[in-house]
């Protein structure tokens, strides 16, 4: 029997891409179903997922640490991917692990119905440069591909993960309750959401910056109201970037305010200048 680490990439302090799906939510859900089909099939696996890092920096180096801790055959990081393709890709650092992850790029693929991309290489891939032993990073589908997300499962591409890793066919136990996309989502679309935009909303029409109604429900009034914001500001404004990026809300845009926007802005293909300027306001309004 093996003996792995698996883990989902980022955490929902320093998000994933978002689009039609959310990577860090279903990223975990592969996970947990690799997770558990593996040890189904009686291997032993570790979960070195890391929900804590409040940066990008930090995340990634939790997660390291946690594969470090103990010698295993693979690890396996799971993400989805972003940037207007479709499919699934595997990333290997050299040619070790080139035939297990050609496995489960053909397995992901036939089992959700999406181009399969290949296997891919990288020595700048922090996880797969600094954990030790073999490392492959999944990138199961694209979150912003409507071909995708409408033949996203993650039940069926955790088990064609764990299969392809284990050399048969294993199922896990653990239900994601993934179901297709078929339509894009309205956002926002929950309470948390709306509140959230309408606060902001509020204060930008305080402060001058726009004469807007304010009714939760973002669009161009409210991203045309929102100003630049960087290191230095100081403010409720401050206060409101701070609490969707899930750092310490004091209204000072301080430095680690700023690598907080780094980390959002590069999660989302933005420029990463760590200034809240309109692409970035309207990927925080999901716009």
């Amino acid at each position: 029997m093996g003996v792995y680490n698996v883990h989902g990439g980022h955490n929902f302090i320093v998000p994933g891409a978002k689009g039609l799906l959310d990577e860090t939510t279903e990223d975990r859900k592969v996970t947990a179903r690799v997770i558990s089909a593996l040890r189904v099939a009686g291997h032993t696996v570790y979960d070195c997922t890391d929900d804590s890092g409040r940066t990008q920096g930090r995340n990634l180096a939790n997660i390291v640490a946690k594969c470090n801790a103990h010698p295993v055959d693979l690890n396996i990081s799971n993400h989805l991917n972003a940037g207007g393709g479709t499919g699934v890709e595997v990333w290997c650092y050299d040619e070790k692990t080139k035939d297990i992850a050609a496995a489960i790029c053909q397995n992901v693929s036939a089992a959700l119905g999406i181009p399969n991309r290949g296997v891919k290489y990288s020595k700048s891939l922090y996880v797969l440069r600094k954990t030790s032993g073999r490392a492959i990073l999944v990138e199961c589908c694209f979150v912003d591909s409507q071909n995708d997300a409408s033949h996203w499962n993650a039940d069926k591409c955790g088990d064609a993960i764990a299969s392809a890793i284990a050399g048969k066919t294993v199922t896990g136990t653990t239900s994601s309750g993934s179901a297709p996309v078929t339509t894009p989502v309205a956002k926002p679309a929950t309470s948390t959401g709306n509140d959230w935009v309408r606060r902001l909303q509020s204060e930008c029409n305080t402060q001058g910056f726009s004469n807007q109604k304010v009714d939760g429900i973002p669009g161009k009034n409210t991203l045309a109201g929102c100003p630049t914001c960087r290191k230095g500001a100081r403010g409720n404004i401050t206060r409101l970037i701070q609490e969707k990026l899930g750092v310490a809300v004091d209204g000072i845009f301080g430095q680690k305010t700023k690598n907080a926007v780094i980390a959002f802005q590069r999660a989302h293909g933005l420029i990463a200048d760590g200034i809240v300027g309109k692409n970035t306001w309207r990927a925080l309004l999901g716009l």
